[in-house]
């Protein structure tokens, strides 16, 4: 049940929400604002109002509720009578495509459910959301002097310098003071999360650094609170190494360094959440999407990042479904990375004869079936509530690999998110079934 003066405070605050967007579209032009700086005027004062939700509410629920109608005014702002004129034009005045007030709203939602038992988990994320990447923005919109490309642009150091001194900074001062990380983990815990945060920054597009930069704030630090000083040096050097690498390894498949550093990202984020073992399949996905990329055309100028996209908002799901309905979700996300990447085999070879495109389609799926058969038997038995694996394994994998035999050309076009919607369907199916009502 709601307390009262939650559901009170909803409406106050989707109202105080556009009142700062009025206010902004009001000022904006008298005061000569520009539309990246009247952007990030909303920008931080969503981020700071959302700092004070735990404080704020009583009641999860409550909070849910208030994002959930959040995202909802939101998407219809981006109605062109709002978006253009309206009281919504302080938010998409620039002239990039972006989603970042959705993803930040998604961010917040996620943090949040992350965060009960830790309030540090929630306040340092949304304080690198709100501040650090405020910073970053000005300093390389007024000093940014050396660029670098990205997804349809370029960026600047100055800014990820900003980014990086700003974040390492904010992490500092929470963990001193919100946690009882002795000092010296605190610096080199701090050094980790400003390095990692500021790449994340870095080689977001369209917004998703909103929703990237946070949730991976939270996952690492979650991940590695208690990780002795000696071991966190470690994982430094390691992705500090990786990241050097990544670069040669990504040209020699075809990749552009922004889409390397991002695959090397998400590979990241997923080994800090789960076991090196559930690591595999989404790996396995990742390269036969790259076969698939280089042997048949998919429509999409950035068909790479998309799956990266599309993979995180994979995993992301299946997180948080599993931890919000407390069954775990390990094995039905593995199932999905599985499905993607039988049809990623098969769409890589839609063009071949028949007898090659079939052994390798066919030989694709039958190592998938095996390996997430066996992948399943090395996880927990709290893992496995959906008893006998095999046929929803069996069942979900030949769907994906007939949609991409009968059906390549309804997936050549946005083929990373349609692709992975062939893929979840029967791990919904299984979850809903067997996890939720059995």
């Amino acid at each position: 049940m709601i307390p009262a003066s939650d559901l009170l405070l909803i409406p106050l605050s989707i109202g105080a929400l556009l009142a700062v967007m009025a206010a902004v579209k009001y000022i904006g032009p008298r005061f000569g604002l520009t539309a990246e700086l009247q952007r990030k005027l909303v920008h931080i004062s969503t981020g700071l109002y959302a700092l004070t939700l735990p404080y704020t509410f009583q009641s999860r629920g409550a909070v849910l509720l208030l994002l959930a109608l959040s995202l909802l005014v939101l998407l219809v702002l981006r109605l062109p009578t709002f978006a253009k004129g309206g009281i919504a034009s302080a938010v998409h005045g620039v002239k990039r495509r972006s989603h970042g007030e959705i993803y930040l709203t998604l961010a917040v939602g996620l943090i949040y459910w992350f965060s009960a038992d830790n309030l540090a988990l929630y306040v340092l994320p949304i304080l690198v959301l709100t501040l650090s990447d405020a910073a970053a923005a000005m300093a390389g919109t007024r000093y940014g002097t050396h660029h670098f490309e990205v997804e349809a642009g370029t960026k600047s150091w100055e800014g990820v310098t900003m980014f990086f001194m700003v974040t390492w900074i904010l992490a500092m001062v929470v963990l001193l003071l919100m946690t009882d990380i002795d000092r010296g983990r605190v610096i080199v815990l701090s050094v980790l999360i400003a390095g990692f945060g500021a790449l994340v920054e870095a080689d977001s597009w369209r917004g998703l650094d909103n929703l990237f930069v946070p949730a991976g704030v939270h996952f690492l630090l979650a991940t590695h609170f208690d990780t002795p000083t000696l071991h966190l040096v470690i994982v430094a050097a390691g992705f500090l190494l990786a990241l050097l690498f990544v670069a040669p390894l990504g040209e020699m498949l075809g990749l552009k360094p922004h889409s390397s550093r991002a695959y090397l990202v998400l590979i990241f984020l997923i080994t800090a959440v789960t076991a090196y073992h559930n690591a595999l399949i989404p790996l396995l996905a990742v390269l036969a999407h790259v076969a698939a990329r280089t042997r048949a055309a998919s429509y999409s100028p950035f068909a790479d990042l998309d799956l990266i996209a599309v993979s995180a908002g994979v995993a992301l799901i299946w997180l948080f479904t599993g931890e919000f309905f407390a069954v775990n979700a390990l094995n039905v996300y593995n199932l999905t990375f599985a499905g993607m990447a039988v049809a990623f085999v098969a769409l890589s070879v839609q063009a071949d004869k028949k007898p090659r495109r079939a052994a390798i389609s066919l030989g694709g799926a039958a190592i998938m079936f095996a390996l997430v058969l066996f992948i399943a038997s090395l996880n927990p038995s709290s893992v496995r509530w959906h008893g006998t694996f095999w046929p929803w394994a069996l069942a979900s994998i030949g769907l994906c690999l007939g949609a991409a035999w009968f059906a390549p050309e309804l997936l050549n076009r946005a083929r990373s998110l349609r692709v992975a919607g062939v893929a979840i369907l029967v791990p919904l199916v299984l979850f809903l079934t067997k996890g939720l009502f059995a």
